[in-house]
């Protein structure tokens, strides 16, 4: 696996937990996010985005590593539920 590959989805998957937790990072304003939940989606749809235009191009652990992620963030999301 490719570090700065599973660096990228681990930094992008716990910026949209912490969002999904309530907590906005400094400056998220200014950015155009208006509340923690709106910036999870945009995180969430991120690593969707990276999945896409990575398709075909990922090794197992890789693949897995963006779906599981993707997977569990969904699914908080749609539940509105913490971890």
């Amino acid at each position: 696996m490719n570090p700065h590959f599973a660096s990228l989805v681990f930094g992008l998957a716990t910026q949209a937990s912490a969002a999904l937790d309530g907590q906005l990072p400094p400056g998220a304003e200014l950015a155009g996010a208006k509340d923690a939940r709106q910036l999870a989606q945009a995180l969430i749809d991120t690593i969707a985005a990276v999945e896409e235009k990575t398709r075909g191009n990922l090794d197992a652990d890789e693949a897995r590593l963006i779906d599981d992620a993707l997977t569990s963030l969904r699914i908080r999301f749609a539940t509105g539920k913490p971890a």
